[in-house]
């Protein structure tokens, strides 16, 4: 099978944009913690691809699935004390 693409699709066009919240334990160099609440607001969880500290060579969906289910365990735990 073979696919014919009429334009190059453009670099650009493909990347998977992750990176822009990053998590760690340092609140001075990032801006969620480990379970990817916000070191600054209160109860405030980003569970998307913004938690990856750099882009990965492929595509990101299952490791976010994943994390969304990891914080969702722990948002339980929490919510459960």
């Amino acid at each position: 099978c073979s696919i014919y693409l009429k334009k190059k699709i453009p670099l650009e066009g493909v990347a998977h944009q992750v990176g822009t919240c990053r998590f760690g334990s340092d609140p001075k160099t990032n801006v969620l913690d480990l379970n990817c609440k916000t070191h600054d607001v209160d109860n405030l969880y980003v569970i998307d691809g913004s938690f990856f500290p750099s882009s990965a060579a492929v595509n990101p969906s299952l490791t976010i699935m994943a994390n969304a289910l990891r914080v969702g365990k722990h948002l339980l735990e929490v919510m459960t004390k």
